[in-house]
């Protein structure tokens, strides 16, 4: 099998880290909602940002566990979008969102490409 270049999941990690980013100004924007005006609590976001604020961390140091838990989420999150399109989604729209799904399954292939270059 062709080796990869790990530094693709390096990119996915400057992304996670941008995605965290988003993430927690959300959170925290929220949490100025909530004290002022009383609204909801998203308290789950800030949960969220810490995930792939950690995750993009170990991406870009090249990290075996984060590169397993990146393609894990991505696969859960594409399985997930492919289930439910097929389950309730009208015909047309069913293609677009089993072809969405797949590509979120694309990052286990470089994953294991380039599994021996990690650290």
């Amino acid at each position: 099998m062709k080796s990869a270049n790990p530094t693709l999941f390096r990119g996915f990690g400057y992304l996670a880290i941008g995605f965290a980013a988003v993430l927690g100004a959300l959170f925290l924007l929220n949490l100025r909602s909530r004290v002022v005006y009383s609204g909801p609590n998203y308290s789950p976001l800030g949960w969220m940002s810490l995930y792939w604020a950690s995750l993009g961390v170990g991406l870009v140091y090249l990290k075996k566990w984060a590169v397993a838990l990146f393609v894990l989420s991505m696969s859960a999150i594409g399985i997930f979008v492919v289930v439910r399109a097929i389950i309730e989604t009208p015909f047309p729209w069913t293609l677009i969102n089993i072809a969405l799904g797949l590509i979120f399954c694309i990052p286990f292939i470089p994953a294991l490409q380039c599994w021996r270059e990690l650290k």
